[in-house]
């Protein structure tokens, strides 16, 4: 295993403690955000590192799914969770990029006007942890004044039963251009380190095209997940849907091997042949678009479904995948939906009270 992988199974457990720490005083300061199963509908997406519009662009294929998203959830009354790197601001600008999606952005702010918006930021819109940015920038393109998380916490409650706690961030905590620069000054990370990353396209840390590092991310945030008592982890950054801390290739599989081994004992079964090559094809499917083969799967034991992502919204052949709660339950989703509607394919869904359960 090379050193950036042991440093950042090293480095991202201790730096989720901390940035669980500020959120905790951040909670103490203002107020407890109750999420209530029987009432609250919350989306989660993140990742759409919209650029300018040109080819270097990867929100561009995605701009459809996703308006045609934020339109069907605003109009159902979701709360809109947008879970950081929105913008790609290590290449653009942040003019630029609010100047090339005024459209997308006015169908954020119906959220915001009706208090149904939350804002994290990443490491690739991290301007946005600058108050007068946001102020002078974020807040008018959205209408309004907004604050921008880097983490929050939900109190996940049953009537009056509290379950557990849903803990919110990016998920970039503890690599080399987060945690590590904070003993550097953040003017000289916000006027001079970031005009250099822009112009050289400097990517210290990029887990949406390495596997290894997206691997190692998954495991280290898991591992983190793991440890605490009745804690729900919900991130992003990877660009890799996690449902249950396994990700969505690997609950392809084990759907898969299921089907298989009940074709093994029951082989007149006309569906299960059916069922198993739809599963084989939808395999392979997810595996190119994350160019990876079955043998990257990890051999990780998870042992606890306290890890989740959301994955991204800016895949190549234009398709989002976002995480719902609501009835109850969390669920990994994908738009547009298999004959290309727009409408949410359900990938996997749980009950949330069978989630805190099994924490």
């Amino acid at each position: 295993m090379s050193n950036t992988l042991v440093d950042i199974l090293k480095d991202v457990p201790p730096a989720l403690d901390r940035a669980f720490a500020r959120a905790l005083r951040q909670e103490a300061e203002d107020r407890v955000s109750v999420l209530d199963i029987d009432r609250e509908k919350i989306v989660i997406f993140s990742d759409q590192h919209k650029g300018n519009r040109d080819g270097a662009d990867d929100f561009l294929a995605c701009e459809r799914a996703y308006n045609a998203a934020l339109a069907h959830y605003d109009r159902s009354g979701y709360t809109l969770v947008v879970l950081g790197d929105v913008e790609e601001l290590w290449e653009e600008r942040p003019r630029t990029v609010l100047k090339a999606y005024p459209h997308t952005l006015n169908l954020e702010a119906k959220f915001h006007r009706s208090g149904r918006y939350l804002r994290f930021f990443g490491n690739h819109d991290d301007a946005w942890s600058h108050p007068d940015l946001v102020d002078r920038l974020l807040g008018p393109a959205l209408g309004q004044p907004l604050k921008v998380y880097e983490a929050m916490i939900f109190h996940v409650r049953d009537e009056e039963a509290e379950l557990g706690r849903l803990f919110l961030l990016h998920g970039h905590q503890g690599t080399l251009d987060s945690d590590r620069f904070a003993s550097v000054s953040r003017l000289f990370v916000r006027y001079i380190w970031r005009p250099i990353q822009r112009l050289l396209k400097i990517h210290l840390n990029t887990p949406a095209t390495d596997y290894e590092l997206r691997q190692a991310h998954n495991i280290a945030m898991y591992s983190w997940s793991e440890a605490q008592e009745k804690v729900v982890l919900i991130a992003g950054h990877t660009h890799r849907p996690v449902f249950k801390s396994q990700s969505h290739e690997a609950l392809i599989l084990e759907s898969l091997r299921e089907t298989e081994a009940k074709l093994a004992q029951d082989p007149r079964d006309p569906a299960l042949p059916r069922r198993a090559a739809e599963l084989g094809a939808e395999l392979e499917w997810v595996m190119a678009q994350n160019e990876q083969s079955p043998a990257d799967l990890p051999l990780v034991e998870f042992k606890k479904p306290s890890y989740f992502n959301s994955g991204c919204c800016c895949y190549r052949d234009g398709d989002i995948t976002g995480l719902e709660i609501s009835d109850g339950e969390i669920r990994l989703v994908r738009w547009p939906d298999d004959e290309d509607r727009p409408q949410p394919k359900v990938l996997a869904s749980v009950k949330l009270i069978d989630v805190f359960a099994a924490c």
